[in-house]
């Protein structure tokens, strides 16, 4: 099926920055719509048709990006099935070597959960495997094996000659992976490990890991307390991926996180740019650039290919052009309960920010706390920015502007008597 677009393409509301896009920002299965895409990836081979997996869709689609003429690979557009037909499709990437070379590696999440190779052009069937439960992810690892990742059952290498599954990772917390990277060593882009992995769902990680040893190289999350952009915090990171380099040879990592934002870091987890964003307990867009993304990936040119689920697009970007958030805010504490001793919030990265506010709410009737500001430029050594004269008493609140040129800042609080605990909240908002 050849479908030419029609009309014009409605962009996002960054549009200035935007190279090419595909989607009219409404779900659909007709011309030029898309329906819940999940991943879009540039074709090796010919990077001139860009492969899409449609999670509502339920299918594959080629889609050309000189003439804009899509065709279904594989299902039939917006009906869930089974033979024929796919339920959930989740990723799709052409495979760049071996005797599958130039054809197309898919996942069927629901449905007869297969992981599939179909012919580029015909869409039939040449390899299919059924033995995951929930496959998200399948990418290839070398001309001999794929990687594959399964919702509650961790990561799996498999044979293609003979279907077997010859490696699994999946370390305790038991973490969902999602999407997977293949990194090379040799070429710099890793931090020595050779498999990237954004986990969702509970325990939201990112993780490199060296699958020769197991060992994990790199992790970025930790699910501390709090809600909206903290260092170090993931909410729905589905997507990590890594790419360039920087002076001590690692890449740099874009990770998508399917709440509204996607953000780059260096080895040392300090935050380059961000894209999107989101603020508080309900993750609320906090700018004009609203977005609900689950892959990304690098065009033969060097740009970034976003998919972007919530809004039914999939559109390319210049990193170098991506405009600087203006404002964040998050809660470092949310509804805390105190101890006897001094306990760490969340940290904030205020990197850049001028104009920064801090709000503190004793929301307990009874008891009162003790609380200290703290800033760093590492995230590592910390200083005693500001610690009140006086305790705050019950339902009582107080406002402090920061200053100075902190790269990061933390609070912490405690009960001002043993056995008395108090609930408090601490909110920081930013603004360039």
């Amino acid at each position: 099926m050849n479908v030419s677009v029609q009309g014009t393409t409605i962009l996002p509301s960054f549009d200035s920055h935007v190279l090419w896009s595909y989607g009219s920002g409404n779900p659909g299965v007709g011309d030029g719509e898309l329906s819940g895409p999940h991943t879009a990836d540039e074709n090796p081979i010919d990077p001139d048709e860009i492969i899409v997996a449609e999670q509502y869709g339920n299918d594959i689609l080629v889609i050309n990006r000189s003439t804009r003429e899509m065709r279904c690979l594989y299902g039939e557009r917006g009906v869930a099935g089974t033979g024929k037909r796919l339920s959930g499709a989740h990723s799709a990437h052409v495979m760049p070597s071996g005797p599958y070379r130039g054809h197309v590696l898919i996942t069927e999440y629901g449905g007869e959960h297969r992981v599939m190779i179909l012919h580029r052009d015909s869409g039939n069937i040449l390899w299919c495997y059924t033995d995951l439960e929930a496959p998200l992810e399948a990418i290839y690892w070398d001309d001999e094996h794929i990687m594959a990742s399964d919702r509650d059952h961790g990561v799996f290498k498999i044979r293609l000659g003979d279907s077997t599954k010859r490696w699994q990772f999946d370390p305790q917390p038991r973490c969902r992976p999602f999407y997977l990277q293949k990194l090379f060593p040799q070429f710099c882009d890793s931090y020595g490990g050779d498999l990237l992995i954004g986990y969702w769902g509970g325990n939201a990680v990112v993780r490199e890991i060296n699958t020769e040893t197991d060992e994990t190289v790199w992790l970025y999350g930790d699910n501390q307390q709090g809600a909206g952009d903290l260092y170090n915090h993931l909410y729905c990171p589905a997507r990590a991926f890594r790419y360039g380099t920087n002076e001590r040879g690692g890449g740099l990592t874009v990770i998508v996180d399917e709440k509204t934002r996607i953000f780059c870091l260096n080895q040392a987890k300090e935050l380059i740019w961000e894209l999107g964003g989101a603020s508080g307990e309900d993750r609320y867009i906090a700018t004009q650039y609203g977005m609900s993304p689950t892959y990304i990936n690098t065009t033969r040119r060097g740009n970034l290919l976003i998919t972007d689920w919530g809004r039914n697009m999939i559109y390319e970007v210049n990193p170098f052009t991506i405009p600087p958030r203006m404002e964040k805010d998050a809660y470092l504490f949310r509804e805390y309960v105190t101890t006897d001793g001094y306990v760490d919030s969340g940290i904030m990265e205020s990197r850049g920010y001028c104009h920064k506010n801090l709000q503190i709410f004793n929301t307990d009737a009874f008891a009162s706390l003790d609380w200290q500001l703290l800033g760093s430029r590492n995230a590592q050594s910390w200083q005693l920015i500001h610690q009140p004269s006086e305790p705050l008493g019950p339902n009582q609140d107080a406002f402090l502007v920061v200053d100075g040129m902190w790269n990061y800042l933390m609070t912490k609080a405690k009960s001002t008597a043993t056995g008395k605990p108090a609930i408090v909240d601490i909110f920081l908002t930013m603004r360039r």
